[in-house]
């Protein structure tokens, strides 16, 4: 919770979010960090816009216009006016219902995005972000270039917000909601007001019209007359009273979608809505100083099953491009997606950035034009690899701590950066000077021996040249009375073959357990 000690409160007013959740994939933004490795031909596309640039769009509630963009305002479709009017102005018109839901979980992202600016974030669902700059304006050298950063930033996401500042939190969203032009609440009309509509409509009985009307009267006898919880939210306004805020979880999450206005049914189309969606994720990762090994892709549309795949890095990293190369791959084996109408990508496992140590006479230009170590080349394969076969099928080995040959290892993950299935080396092994040999072979199941003489056989009696090495671990897997002492011989053969072979002290039997080269 943070207190009214902060004396500078910025508001972020997204009226036309109902809309923009749809439409903010219309046009691609000229400040994609993947467009200056696009062909020419496909930059020129590019400018010019999507085929759909100019259509008339509206969000409907209850069968009505809830919101609507600039063409439908063009050619006579108005808030209220059902879609019977509006097909009777024109055929083009693209509807879409309004998806609250949806609203809320991208004003969740939103707030997630502005913390880089401020660790001070609080939701007003279902519109709204609050931020708390009073300590960040000497970072960003003062409010207007703060201001501008914001409104830049958001123009990128295929965002437009009400920007507005004030001293308390309630005061700059009154003036963000009200579109206040200088800033100050006394102008505002009162209907304006977080409040019951019947204390509106007194007011305005009471020939109260704005804000410095209604802070001329009395407090006390708006108390007696309003009841406590009008007196209360003025205080709040004013800031007479602290008025603490719920800020957000500082937990990363990022989960960013496109919605396309017509049905694409070609994958080869998504090439311009997957860089988009791969440069805001880098972007949010260099705010946040952060890299990603796992990033999940979602196609769906409204009429059949959604696709989702998976991209996994050998270790962490935030290189645009490298995504986009591990996906296309991916893109590539999909043949079972008839059409899609939405896309999205998600993320909700995060490391931290590893600082680079450079020259202390070279800028950070120099260390970008430096030329790939031997971990970034095996890094890029191991990509490759995970993207073609997937990740079930490109791993490492590792020792495991068991004395018993057939669990002596184990199969990890090929990244050294797994939490999961680290790399492990055992700390009881034996130096190297006296660690015993081991065959390069295990066969899966030892194979039982016949026995001569007292002595085992494979082919023709074996010479017992080095031995015995006791082996008595795991009793806690076996029945107490199957214990599982072995006594672990190198035996030669004839022709000069060696193996490896044990008996097992309670059952007398001899087993060929391994194959030296």
């Amino acid at each position: 919770m943070s207190s009214d000690n902060a004396n500078l409160w910025m508001c972020l007013y997204f009226d036309k979010l109902p809309l923009e959740i749809f439409t903010r994939g219309e046009t691609l933004s000229n400040h994609d960090p993947l467009k200056k490795s696009l062909p020419n031909k496909i930059k020129s596309r590019e400018n010019r816009g999507p085929e759909h640039t100019g259509k008339p769009i509206v969000v409907l509630q209850k069968q009505r216009v809830f919101r609507l963009n600039q063409a439908a305002l063009d050619i006579g479709i108005k808030p209220g006016n059902s879609m019977d009017t509006a097909y009777t102005l024109s055929d083009r018109v693209i509807s879409f219902e309004r998806n609250e839901d949806k609203e809320i979980s991208t004003l969740a992202h939103l707030a997630q995005w502005a913390y880089q600016f401020t660790p001070n974030v609080s939701i007003k669902a279902p519109d709204s972000l609050l931020l708390d700059i009073t300590g960040c304006l000497n970072l960003f050298k003062g409010l207007q270039p703060l201001i501008l950063r914001v409104e830049q930033g958001l123009r990128q996401l295929g965002y437009q917000a009400v920007i507005s500042t004030n001293r308390t939190p309630l005061a700059a969203l009154l003036v963000a909601r009200a579109h206040a032009p200088d800033g100050s609440i006394n102008q505002i009309p009162v209907r304006y007001l977080q409040t019951d509509e019947k204390i509106i409509t007194s007011l305005h009985q009471m020939g109260i019209h704005n804000v410095e009307d209604l802070l001329r009267l009395p407090e006390s006898g708006l108390t007696r007359r309003f009841g406590v919880y009008f007196a209360d939210y003025l205080q709040r306004l004013v800031g007479s009273k602290p008025d603490p805020q719920k800020l957000i979880n500082p937990s990363v999450n990022f989960f960013h979608d496109i919605t396309f206005l017509s049905d694409v049914s070609n994958l080869d189309s998504l090439t311009f809505p997957i860089n988009r969606l791969l440069g805001e994720l880098a972007e949010f990762l260099t705010s946040r100083q952060l890299q990603v090994n796992h990033f999940t892709w979602h196609l769906s549309h409204r009429n059949h099953n959604n696709k989702s795949f998976s991209i996994h890095l050998a270790n962490p990293e935030n290189n645009p491009r490298v995504f986009r190369t591990l996906t296309q791959l991916r893109l590539d084996q999909i043949n079972d997606v008839k059409e899609i109408d939405n896309i999205a990508l998600a993320v909700s496992q995060f490391f931290p950035a590893k600082a680079v140590n450079g020259s202390l006479f070279q800028g950070a230009g120099y260390q970008e034009l430096a030329l790939p170590s031997n971990t970034d080349k095996e890094n890029q394969l191991l990509n490759m690899i995970h993207a073609r076969l997937g990740p079930g099928y490109c791993f490492g080995l590792s020792q495991s701590n068991d004395h018993r040959p057939e669990k002596a290892w184990q199969t990890v993950s090929a990244s050294t950066n797994d939490k999961k299935h680290p790399p492990t080396e055992r700390d009881w092994l034996l130096k190297p000077d006296e660690t015993p040999a081991r065959p390069a072979f295990l066969l899966p199941t030892p194979k039982a021996l016949n026995v001569a003489d007292n002595i085992p056989c494979l082919a023709g009696k074996l010479e017992l040249i080095k031995g015995p090495e006791r082996i008595d671990y795991g009793w806690w897997d076996q029945p107490i009375n199957k214990p599982l002492t072995r006594d672990y011989y190198i035996a030669r053969q004839k022709d000069g073959s060696l193996y490896w072979i044990f008996q097992h002290i309670a059952m007398g039997q001899w087993y060929l357990h391994g194959i030296f080269s």
